[in-house]
């Protein structure tokens, strides 16, 4: 399945709007956080990296997401 289509499957399951997402208030997501946010894997999050889907940033051996592009992927503003 491709990236799009799990994120809308996820968001119409959830019920989740783009404008009202319930993400974590914080400005950094580790990987549990946006495993959680799109309900995947670790494993289907990293294909995603390798495909360069998502972006992220890592500090000493952590990977982190900001907050405005996993917003901006719910939004559809990003190439998914």
């Amino acid at each position: 399945m491709i990236i799009e289509e799990v994120i809308a499957e996820k968001l119409s399951q959830q019920k989740i709007s783009p404008t009202n997402t319930h993400l974590p208030e914080k400005a950094l997501l580790k990987v549990s956080d946006v495993c959680e946010i799109f309900q995947i894997s670790k494993p289907t999050l990293y294909e995603w990296l390798r495909q360069e889907k998502l972006k992220s940033f890592k500090v000493h051996s952590r990977r982190y997401f900001t907050r405005t592009d996993i917003d901006d992927l719910i939004a559809g503003r990003m190439q998914a």
